[in-house]
């Protein structure tokens, strides 16, 4: 997950609309936010965590702007919101999450409680899609329970070095290498018999009753609903109208032409390349879909084998076909013509092959079943390989999607730092009509899907709807589904034992690693290790534990080291966003850190004040820094600009 932009509407004490971009280039990633203290950075870090997943807020009523709401009428509503966009994998992401407040006659303000939470993806096309399940796709991408080691108060992050915290330490390896997902499944496993029965007893039809007294609502929503996405659409028509009116004149201007073409050419490699990763992504679908050859392989390869083994037996096909034997029975008379007695010892062979004899319709349908079943395992081969293939097509895609966005978002930096104003406005312009159309498409989805579902409630309204009350056959399976399960739960409690311990080791060396790149007693501290009890411990040249020894500015050195190396670990593409990240360390410190930092994040987003970032430290990351913004607070109405620092 990379940060793109962030617009914040009437939130505390940005009043208005306020807009940044994240710098996310491969060498420019470093994003640095100066504001003195009470400027509004701790805000604005906030805004990034309750937009994301709704926390780091206590109490909602605070998030709005006081500004705001001293402007509104009696009666006047009061909106705050925080939209965030966000690049993954290839795909682009737009959230957006708002509340709502009414001020009262006596001046009050009273806020919804409930907050309006929406993500969009979108396509290759340009066309945005809504996310039907926001709050599981963002925990699949950046879990919540693991934000805190990726935006995180520098003031704190000395926590996992204190001797007491081991606890901290364990929880955070469980969380950012997702041993939370086996741990999860162990314990759905042991319940899954408890969760089938509950499912039998959610089968109501008065959901589908209550359609019939809202069809009169329904059709009125659907109409105003596709009015609303008729305006929406030529509003995007204007924008797009409006932006390649810019791109002209950009191509035009002598400072500009060469970066626009240069952009020109950026956007069209990423509009081809994001056609070829949904072809490719259809293509993996549709062998995902036919795998089951491969999985079936094993069970396929163990029936040849026994067909061969009956073979060598002679068993199939046999010597002696069964109707042949039924008709000497049937006789009594051998095949020499000579007839025989019942019970005789002729007749007892006799009955002796028609018991061990295959039916002669079977046999050969074994037989055609062999043959079928040859070439099996060439298919389930070349399955797995084309597979494989497409798999890697698709990963090179998606890095070439991402250094092709990193080169997209260095042209637009200069272009935003252009020396000539008339560039730099033609570009802000450019930018918040972009982000108008990511809002257009976000309402236009959210309406499409509105009026689809309307549609469908409307048909069904004039329908009786049965549903099933009871299946006694799904009740019988679930002893069976249970008895699977917890064979499941003790396998998946295994590796769950065997991945914690490769991990925890892997761990230990990388935060070593990292530690003595940004220590100042590299000499002295010799070693650091997480045991088996995943207690964080510094070893001194003496071999002795030095934890208890550390200063504040070492631990917090150690700390980082440790979320460093979970994050390189872990393989996770996301930012690490600080608040307040260099205000307890040394200069020393501060400047190896800052020397460091940025080759051990994807990207990096600093909230700083002026003194934590000076001199050294200063040189050290300028280089690295794409965007730079600072928090212009008005004491005059307690409100905050965030304005673009230009470079």
């Amino acid at each position: 997950m990379i940060l793109d932009w962030i617009s914040l509407e009437n939130f505390r004490q940005y009043f208005g609309r306020q807009e940044l971009t994240f710098a996310r280039g491969h060498e420019r990633r470093v994003t640095v936010i100066h504001g003195v203290n009470g400027a509004g950075k701790t805000s604005l870090f906030m805004a990034i965590n309750w937009c994301l997943y709704q926390e780091g807020v206590e109490n909602v009523g605070e998030l709005v702007s006081k500004e705001a709401i001293s402007q509104a009428e009696p009666g006047q509503q009061v909106q705050t919101t925080v939209e965030l966009s966000f690049l993954h994998r290839g795909e682009r992401y737009l959230l957006r999450r708002g509340l709502r407040g009414r001020k009262g006659k006596d001046g009050n303000f009273e806020v919804d409680p409930v907050t309006e939470f929406t993500m969009r993806r979108t396509r290759s096309d340009g066309q945005s899609e809504r996310v039907k399940n926001p709050i599981g796709t963002m925990n699949a991408i950046l879990p919540s329970n693991v934000r805190t080691y990726f935006l995180f108060d520098g003031e704190k992050i000395d926590n996992f070095a204190k001797p007491e915290t081991s606890g901290e330490v364990k929880e955070a390896i469980y969380l950012v290498l997702k041993l939370e997902i086996l741990d999860r499944a162990h314990r759905h496993l042991e319940v899954a018999a408890q969760e089938y029965r509950q499912e039998l007893k959610k089968v109501s039809s008065d959901e589908l009753r209550s359609l019939i007294e809202r069809n009169e609502g329904a059709r009125t929503e659907r109409e105003n609903a596709q009015l609303r996405l008729a305006e929406l659409q030529a509003e995007i028509v204007s924008a797009r109208r409006k932006i390649d009116d810019i791109d002209k004149r950009l191509r035009e201007l002598e400072n500009a032409k060469v970066l626009q073409q240069e952009r020109d050419r950026i956007e069209k490699a990423l509009e081809q390349r994001h056609v070829e990763l949904d072809k490719i992504t259809d293509r993996i679908r549709d062998l995902a879909t036919g795998a089951y050859i491969i999985i079936a392989y094993p069970a396929v390869k163990r029936a040849i084998e026994i067909l061969d083994e009956k073979r060598q037996r002679g068993e199939i096909p046999s010597s002696i076909r069964q109707q042949f034997v039924q008709d000497l029975i049937e006789q009594m008379r051998c095949i020499c013509g000579r007839p025989f007695a019942d019970g005789s010892p002729e007749h007892q062979r006799l009955l002796d092959l028609m018991r061990t004899r295959v039916p002669g319709a079977l046999e050969d349908d074994v037989l055609d079943t062999n043959a079928a079943l040859q070439p099996f395992g060439e298919r389930a081969e070349r399955h797995r390989q084309d597979l494989d293939e497409a798999m890697r097509q698709r990963t090179e895609l998606v890095d070439w999607i991402r250094d092709l966005e990193a080169e997209l978002d260095d042209v637009q930096r200069q272009l935003r730092g252009s020396p000539l104003e008339q560039v730099r406005n033609l570009e802000e312009q450019r930018q918040g009509f972009l982000r108008d159309i990511d809002r257009y498409n976000l309402e236009i989805g959210a309406l499409a899907e509105r009026i689809e579902n309307l549609t469908r409630e409307i048909e069904e309204l004039d329908r009786d709807i049965k549903r099933a009350r009871k299946d006694q056959r799904r009740e019988l399976l679930l002893g069976r589904k249970l008895e699977l399960a917890q064979q499941a739960a003790d396998g998946i409690g295994k590796v769950y034992e065997i991945f914690a311990d490769d991990m925890r080791s892997s761990i230990e060396a990388k935060t070593k690693e990292i530690f003595k790149q940004l220590v100042w007693k590299e000499s002295h501290f010799q070693d650091i290790r997480l045991d088996e009890n995943f207690n964080l411990e510094v070893i001194d040249r003496y071999g002795m534990p030095a934890r208890p020894e550390l200063s504040a500015g070492e631990r917090q050195v150690l700390s980082l080291s440790f979320i460093a190396a979970m994050s390189r670990i872990s393989d996770e593409e996301a930012p690490l966003v600080m608040d307040t990240p260099f205000g307890r360390l040394s200069s020393h410190h501060r400047n190896s850190i800052t020397q460091c930092l940025p080759e051990l994040a994807d990207q990096l987003v600093l909230f700083v004040t002026d003194e934590e970032l000076r001199d050294q430290a200063r040189a050290n990351l300028e280089p690295r820094i794409g965007a730079e913004y600072r928090l212009e607070f008005n004491r005059n109405t307690s409100c905050t600009e965030i304005a673009e620092v230009i470079r």
